[in-house]
């Protein structure tokens, strides 16, 4: 048998020495008379308010914000714990990654108060595995607390400090058993872990770095964490959580539509503005974009252009192609390419299968035109036909920046006359002589120069 350093048990060893014992034998009967009598109460988010008055942290279960380095994860944790000391409720905050000064000067920006602080915040920067001599009396104590909310900030670096493997399923899923549910179980506290994601894009998908078994031992709600728009000093920064597991449900029933290419939904947008005072950011935790639009009517920006890029570079591979690959045949940042490959994926016109590595490969499942879509200003009404003197009036190319057009704009640019054939492209124009399509899907094909013409 394999001795572990902590001690000279192995991991699951380990795991069954530091759970306290159960009160009751876990393998007799569960009563479920209050689960059928109507008197059990399910548990209902009640923390990280949005403006419109939806929470997204369950007492008592077990969550997860897991993003990139630097995208705003433990400053919304900081946050919530702000505010819930300035409301006098206790949070428990260990800390795996920072230190105690960072973690105070962080809360007083947020509009903390040092008495609050002092009274309700309870900061813990552990060097070794509670199981230590030294160390099992202070956890013992801080498991007999009651807490409102409790942060593990920096997940990778707690496993290695309790002896466990941030790959291997069994041994994370003793360590959510040893320090996340136990806090959750013995103190009541919403239990926030802070963790990384991959670098990859690609491969990231919506669970944090390492085994699978992070995301099965959350009991309450798992969000991603991306950066919409730069944080920083001066700034107006914007946060996008978005969740990927919802075990209550109650969290994705009050979030946006599905990103076919994670399964993530956008539940909230947190605003951090420093534009007034640096020193004081003013943080609000807002619903997802776009969930005050009426029903029937686009949501969100549609960058048409791009999505018809990326369709023909998907329509001349040869094979499907991974994000990278697209991101090398169309031109414009990375972040709008992918904003309009993840139209396309949630509109069904590209699917996602399951590549090497652990990639996600992309194949396009049918081809994208701006003319054909409803929500586009190049779109055509089957069996419209233009008057005798309009045309199309198209802007400067799209660049990538965000001041720029995606797609043309409607307008009249000279006459458009000629008796022909009927287009073979939009069915509604008469093309000049000789020609197979009208002037106006002439000009509007993304693959040449765009241009404003005269028809012949």
């Amino acid at each position: 048998m394999t001795e572990d350093p902590w001690g000279g048990f192995n991991t699951v060893e380990m795991a069954e020495r530091e759970d306290p014992p159960a009160a009751v034998a876990t393998w007799l009967p569960v009563d479920l008379s209050s689960y059928l009598d109507g008197t059990h109460k399910p548990a209902v988010p009640t923390l990280l308010a949005r403006t419109d008055g939806v929470c997204l942290l369950y007492p008592g279960l077990i969550h997860s914000l897991h993003g990139e380095s630097e995208s705003g994860k433990s400053l919304v944790a900081q946050h919530l714990a702000a505010q819930q000391v300035m409301a006098g409720n206790s949070v428990l905050f260990i800390d795996f990654e920072s230190d105690a000064a960072t973690v105070t000067e962080r809360l007083l920006m947020l509009s903390a108060t040092p008495e609050a602080i002092i009274e309700h915040f309870h900061y813990i920067r552990p060097e070794a595995a509670p199981r230590a001599l030294i160390e099992l009396p202070a956890w013992h104590a801080m498991l007999e607390q009651s807490y409102e909310l409790a942060v593990i900030d920096g997940v990778t670096d707690s496993l290695g400090v309790f002896g466990y493997s941030t790959k291997d399923n069994d041994e994370v899923a003793a360590w959510m058993r040893v320090l996340p549910k136990n806090i959750a179980t013995c103190t009541g506290a919403a239990v926030t872990v802070i963790d990384h994601v991959t670098k990859d894009n690609d491969s990231r998908g919506r669970f944090a770095i390492g085994a699978q078994a992070k995301m099965s031992g959350l009991t309450g709600a798992g969000y991603t964490v991306e950066v919409a728009e730069a944080l920083g000093r001066g700034l107006r920064g914007v946060i996008v959580l978005r969740v990927g597991k919802d075990r209550p449900g109650y969290v994705r029933g009050e979030s946006g539509p599905m990103r076919k290419s994670d399964r993530t939904q956008e539940a909230a947008r947190v605003v951090v503005d420093s534009t007034v005072d640096p020193d004081h950011p003013v943080v609000t935790v807002e619903p997802w974009r776009g969930h005050d639009a009426p029903t029937g009517t686009s949501r969100a920006f549609r960058p048409t252009g791009l999505m018809e890029h990326v369709s023909e570079a998907l329509e001349g591979a040869s094979e499907p192609l991974s994000f990278r690959g697209i991101d090398e045949r169309v031109t414009g940042k990375r972040e709008h390419i992918r904003f309009a490959l993840d139209v396309l994926i949630d509109e069904g016109s590209v699917s996602l299968t399951d590549g090497p590595r652990g990639a996600q490969i992309h194949t396009l499942a049918q081809p994208y035109r701006q003319r054909l879509d409803p929500l586009s200003d190049l779109y055509i009404e089957p069996g419209h036909s233009q008057t005798s003197n309009t045309a199309v009036s198209v802007p400067l190319p799209y660049t990538g920046e965000r001041g720029t057009h995606t797609q043309p704009l409607p307008g009249t640019v000279g006459a458009q006359s000629g008796h022909g054939q009927i287009c073979g492209l939009c069915h509604t124009q008469e093309t000049p002589p000789g020609r197979g399509i009208c002037t106006r899907c002439a000009n509007a094909q993304p693959s040449k120069p765009v241009r404003a013409r005269s028809a012949l």
